[in-house]
């Protein structure tokens, strides 16, 4: 079978993750990189034996033996990258956020659909084993129906260390953007429904910069119940990544990072669960990315998807901003699949 070759543009740090996760997978190979620096480029294709290195993603679209990409870099390029990599006719995994608007999300998804290739955003959240069996659990109904959940995700927000785009919303910036992304695609997805409307207090509090820090949203579902997403960026403290969820007959908490783990609460006790634990944090993320493109299936964090969660995200900005619930644009509706094409059972809406 014909490995997938993949070209990864943008050479930041997030990009030794992919690579290490596609190293560890029998059918994906890395064979070009595309970054400004050379410096940069030699780095990656020294450590990762990848024959090709390109000065900009123009000349590495131009690559015909490139299949599909991976784009990695800051948040306000996503959106262009990406249109220009569906364009030259290749499948697209984009890192988080998926872009800075919704009108720019609109024109990703529209590409991907004109030129007939594979659309993914990058929400880990849903691909690491302690979530991967949280989930399980849960689908299980061994717990009972859902009741609420509140994800986290607490922490250093390491000022001195940003880059001057991610302190700066109108770049894409921020906390919220940056990592309550994850909490809110999470908290979706333990909920297992659209979102309906949005309360949230979105601020910056703890340090000097042009984005939040700051923010707790209250989100509304279509099926009646009712979560919460806290996205903190300290300057000092001690950090938060967990995901609490109570139900009928029982309750779930699990964690990736900081403490990783996966507990049950029943008859007032909490117990550990075992988890499969993958030989990288992005191993099936890209094992479900090269799937939907071996079997021509719509990924499990579709363009579609991934729009939904930045509906949900300027939705709380806007809330913050009017100080009232925000309703989002299809609040009274249900949207639906457009790809026409199968789903994994492994992960997606449900």
């Amino acid at each position: 079978m014909k490995k997938l070759q993949v070209g990864i543009i943008g050479l930041g740090g997030i990009a030794r993750a992919h690579c290490d996760a596609i190293a560890t997978l029998d059918n994906v190979e890395v064979v070009a990189v595309a970054d400004l620096f050379e410096e940069k480029r030699r780095q990656y294709m020294d450590k990762y034996n990848i024959p090709k290195g390109y000065a900009s993603h123009t000349e590495l679209l131009q690559d015909d033996e490139i299949d599909a990409v991976a784009v990695v870099l800051g948040h306000q390029l996503h959106h262009q990258l990406t249109v220009d990599a569906c364009n030259a006719g290749k499948h697209v995994l984009v890192e988080k956020p998926m872009a800075i608007s919704l009108e720019q999300c609109d024109n990703m998804i529209a590409a991907a659909a004109a030129n007939h290739v594979k659309l993914m955003v990058a929400y880990t959240q849903h691909f690491y084993g302690t979530s991967v069996k949280a989930k399980e659990i849960l689908d299980s109904g061994e717990l009972g129906p859902l009741i609420t959940a509140v994800s986290y995700m607490s922490k250093n927000w390491n000022f001195s260390g940003r880059r001057p785009q991610y302190r700066s919303r109108y770049h894409g910036g921020g906390m919220w953007l940056t990592n309550g992304v994850h909490v809110v695609d999470r908290l979706s997805w333990v909920m297992a429904s659209q979102a309906v409307s949005v309360s949230a207090s979105i601020g910056t509090r703890a340090h000097y910069q042009a984005g939040d820090d700051s923010s707790t949203a209250f989100i509304r579902y279509k099926n009646g119940l009712a979560g919460i997403a806290v996205a903190v960026g300290y300057a000092d403290g001690a950090p938060n990544y967990e995901c609490q969820v109570i139900c009928a007959n029982g309750s779930l908490r699990f964690s990736q990072h900081g403490e990783k783990f996966v507990k049950v609460g029943k008859g007032d006790v909490w117990e550990d669960v075992p988890f499969d634990d993958p030989p990288a944090e992005m191993h099936n993320e890209w094992k479900a990315f090269s799937e939907a493109i071996e079997k021509n299936i719509e990924p499990p964090t579709s363009g579609e998807w991934g729009r939904s969660i930045m509906e949900i995200m300027f939705a709380a900005e806007k809330s913050a901003i009017t100080g009232r619930e925000v309703f989002l644009e299809n609040a009274v509706g249900w949207t639906h699949q457009t790809s026409g094409s199968a789903v994994t059972t492994q992960h997606g809406w449900i």
